[in-house]
């Protein structure tokens, strides 16, 4: 099976972009990528894309969850969490794969979605550890998209340091690259199994959709799907 995933990154983009306006009119100026993901559709395009990859590697499709229905996993420090794909196969979580964008606001959002990030997964991994999600260890996957523009390619400003001195791989870093060190330590933590990284300039279209980090890729991402779907049937 092959599909450009760009295609599939933009249409999601379009959709969440319009979610974001809508949020914003409401009054909330932080929706995140969730507003696009759960606002009424079915399957959103990126759901689709990833679904359709644990569906090809052996995983029955009734067994794949995503759009609005059975995404809660069980946590260690709150009752649950909703997950954006959820796959549970014979009493195995093969996966629980999260989604997240930053169209603006870098500064504060990319914060946001580093302690998110954080915390989702220590919760859940903690919730393995008792017992509460089966006897397998958990597999978790994290997707991030960030806009393309003039100011995700450039860092903050100056990072106040009164007390001590930051860790220099951020000293300089724009906001891409400040992204780019966040997941790969998650990765290098192993709290997640395996991330995908996108900039997204729409008015390029599907040219538009960039992976500046060859290890954060869709090709890695799909990989490690694949293995992992290998592992459980085995």
């Amino acid at each position: 099976m092959k599909k450009d995933h760009r295609k599939e990154v933009l249409a999601l983009w379009k959709l969440r972009s319009k979610a974001e306006q809508k949020a914003r009119k409401g009054g909330n100026t932080d929706p995140g990528l969730r507003a696009g993901v759960t606002s009424g559709r079915h399957l959103d395009p990126l759901s689709e894309l990833v679904r359709s990859i644990f569906i090809d590697a052996g995983i029955p499709a009734e067994n794949v969850y995503c759009g609005s229905k059975n995404l809660e996993i069980p946590g260690f420090y709150r009752p649950q969490k909703k997950w954006d794909v959820v796959v549970v196969h014979n009493g195995v979580l093969v996966a629980a794969v999260e989604f997240k964008s930053i169209l603006g606001s870098y500064g504060n959002n990319m914060n946001n979605r580093t302690e998110e990030s954080l915390g989702n997964a220590i919760d859940l991994l903690e919730a393995a550890e008792q017992g509460l999600i089966g006897t397998r260890p958990p597999w978790l996957g994290f997707v991030f998209f960030m806009q393309d523009d003039e100011r995700s390619r450039k860092g903050g400003k100056n990072i106040k340091q009164p007390h001590f001195t930051i860790d220099p791989a951020f000293a300089g870093a724009t906001y891409q690259g400040r992204a780019a060190i966040w997941l790969r330590r998650l990765l290098m933590k192993r709290l997640y199994n395996a991330a995908w990284y996108a900039l997204v300039d729409p008015a390029q279209g599907v040219e538009g959709v960039r992976e500046p980090d060859p290890d954060l890729s869709w090709a890695k991402f799909e990989a490690a799907i694949r293995g992992r779907v290998g592992e459980v049937l085995a």
